[in-house]
């Protein structure tokens, strides 16, 4: 039981020294919204996103399976965003490094 105890409880206590470290940011928006353009609309910008293989939580879709190495998956994952990347310039979107309300997300 003690054992228990002492694992358990530096893994709850992790959360709140995290937060001590540095500020954590809650803003973050997903890969998609970060793409923009001149008139678009949240329904437009999630059509095209879907489109370029993007999910509709404007995530980019790729996801980590059992089987992969860190290099596969973050090889598969850049390859992947190349693509829609691609996609979204052809759209005449843009990326912004930072989401501001040009965004609008969500």
């Amino acid at each position: 039981m003690k054992r228990l105890f002492a694992v358990l409880v530096p893994l709850l206590l992790s959360g709140c020294l995290l937060e001590s470290v540095g500020p954590i940011d809650r803003s973050i928006k997903p890969y998609g919204a970060h793409w923009i353009k001149e008139g678009m609309t949240r329904e437009m910008r999630i059509a095209d996103w879907l489109q370029c293989g993007g999910t509709s939580e404007l995530g980019d879709g790729y996801e980590k399976k059992s089987t992969m190495t860190n290099k596969d998956f973050f090889d598969g994952l850049n390859l992947h965003r190349r693509k829609i990347r691609i996609c979204m310039d052809k759209k005449n979107y843009q990326w912004i490094e930072q989401c501001d309300h040009s965004c609008m997300y969500p």
